[in-house]
């Protein structure tokens, strides 16, 4: 969902071209070439100790110093035990510096974390290649590969070039709108014809940016929509940057009724998600700025209310059962909860052989959430089940290798189940590239359990 180029996660294999596969904290699904070694660039603000880490890695590899640069993986690692990324890059290093047992264990760590890599083809593995073991991870990769769960095609949407980024379902009458990052607008599912046909919610007087996340406050009939500025929109400009606010829509009048802004401060803004509790606060995530925005009842713009050097790209929001708790998707960094009267931010631990990177959207369902986790490889949805405490307690894969999860985005629990969009069309605008040929998106289905 949504940032900007402060971070971007490296997967955990190559897909077919050869290059690792990166997604910037903007959805953006990119390929770059391929280094000896790929660290995150350095951005211009503080940064949490185990990226600050990883920068100093980076050095150390240009120098050709790599005792240094597994000395600082390795505490990284320590910081931050579930990133791929810190994994990866240790077994390759281990690998060249004589150290194969070592570069193994990273190897089945990731394995065991579900992902993919492919090992057998990348020569920085070659030194592994021949000892006892290597075959097995290979087929462990392998079998990650595989489809699991029971994922379904809820319905298709054909005839789309935009990036179908978000979408709400009304629990009363189940008519569906889609938000779309592109063309700068909100579409609905009109199912009054013969056969359902996409329709355009928003008007273009609007002034709508990028539309990513939506949601429905029934009680009060309000369709809420975020809304940012970046470059794979429509008609984007220079002027545009930092431009961020959430929009409300009248569904008696189906109009805007009203906007709520971020106050400029001459930082970037995306505005990737947001949660409302029971009493109509809005608790809004933002990617780009290391901030989380509140919009009160009856308040005239958002206002700061949490920012956090250690946030890195906030991403999807979720509140507790008793709504007391914000757990906050972080995509470089993992899953923060934080306490709605201190204000106190925690970062969760996941659990064994488990990962909470790359964690888009985020979704409370009964002593759990629902994850889309759609910066690592490959691509799925999670189910985090939670203590009585509120920690994480172990993680399930619920959806992966459905051949329509090309490039996961936003979802809503529906009826006992959880609707997302599979094929959001983000890698269609690589670079800001546009237009684009028309095609289906497919908005697929999965148990809660």
């Amino acid at each position: 969902m949504l940032g900007t180029e402060y971070n971007w996660l490296i997967s955990t294999s190559s897909p077919a071209d050869g290059t690792p596969r990166v997604r910037f904290a903007s959805t953006s699904l990119l390929t770059m070439a391929v280094a000896v070694f790929c660290f995150l660039c350095v951005s211009l603000r503080a940064e949490p100790a185990h990226r600050q880490l990883l920068q100093e890695a980076t050095a150390a590899a240009k120098a050709g110093d790599t005792a240094t640069v597994i000395t600082k993986l390795e505490a990284a690692r320590a910081l931050r035990p579930d990133y791929p990324r810190v994994r990866t890059n240790l077994a390759r290093f281990y690998a060249q510096a004589g150290r194969p047992a070592d570069a193994m264990q990273q190897l089945r760590d990731l394995a065991a974390m579900g992902l993919v890599m492919n090992i057998e083809r990348d020569d920085a593995y070659a030194p592994l290649r021949d000892r006892p073991g290597f075959a097995e991870l290979v087929a462990a990769f392998a079998t990650n590969r595989s489809a699991t769960g029971r994922d379904e095609a809820a319905w298709a949407i054909t005839g789309m070039d935009g990036i179908i980024e978000g979408l709400a379902v009304h629990p009363a009458t189940l008519e569906s709108f889609f938000s779309d990052v592109h063309h700068r607008c909100i579409w609905y599912r009109d199912v009054g014809g013969e056969s359902a046909v996409m329709k355009k919610f928003s008007a273009d007087t609007d002034g709508l940016l990028g539309v990513f996340a939506l949601k429905i406050d029934a009680a009060r009939n309000i369709l809420w929509a975020s809304s940012s500025a970046l470059p794979e929109m429509k008609g984007y400009s220079d002027a545009d940057r930092g431009r961020a606010f959430l929009a409300a829509y009248d569904l008696g009048t189906r109009r805007l009724a009203r906007t709520y802004s971020v106050p400029p401060d001459g930082r970037d803004h995306v505005l990737g998600d947001f949660v409302a509790g029971a009493d109509g606060t809005l608790y809004v995530s933002d990617s780009s700025s290391p901030v989380i925005w509140r919009l009160a009842p009856g308040a005239a713009s958002l206002e700061k209310w949490l920012e956090s050097g250690e946030f890195v790209s906030l991403q999807g929001t979720a509140l507790s059962a008793d709504g007391r708790q914000l757990y906050v998707a972080d995509y470089a960094n993992g899953i923060w909860r934080v306490d709605l009267a201190t204000r106190v931010p925690v970062l969760l631990d996941a659990p064994a052989h488990a990962t909470f990177f790359g964690i888009d959207g985020l979704y409370a369902v009964p002593r759990g959430l629902i994850a889309v986790q759609n910066g690592i490889n490959p691509q799925r949805i999670i189910r985090i089940d939670l203590a009585a405490d509120g920690t994480p307690s172990g993680v399930r894969v619920l959806g992966a290798g459905h051949p329509a999860m090309s490039d996961l985005a936003l979802g809503q629990v529906v009826a006992g189940h959880f609707d997302f969009i599979g094929n959001s069309g983000w890698s269609e605008f690589e670079k800001a590239k546009g237009p684009t040929a028309a095609r289906t998106v497919n908005i697929l289905r999965t148990t809660l359990e």
